[in-house]
């Protein structure tokens, strides 16, 4: 399950911000600045404590969330959790 959630949300999350770079252009900023924002504010939650619990670096953590949202720390965290138990 979670590797669709990979699959399918990792390029929903490019084509998301094309469309807001899209809107960017004609003057309409508030979808793109919803959009990273929302993605920060993920990374400050959650993404960068999983990155941390996963080995990877702070920059490479913040880049993945922005990038990918909870596609990409959603996968990642419930693969830690199988290797736990």
């Amino acid at each position: 399950m979670m590797k669709y959630v990979s699959l399918i949300g990792k390029p929903f999350c490019i084509i998301l911000y094309i469309a807001g770079i899209i809107l960017a252009v004609k003057k309409k900023f508030v979808p793109l600045a919803a959009l990273f924002t929302m993605h920060l504010t993920e990374y400050f939650i959650i993404g960068r404590k999983t990155a941390k619990q996963s080995g990877i670096s702070a920059g490479k953590g913040l880049a993945n969330c922005l990038a990918f949202g909870f596609t990409w720390w959603l996968p990642l965290r419930s693969a830690d959790k199988k290797t736990e138990e």
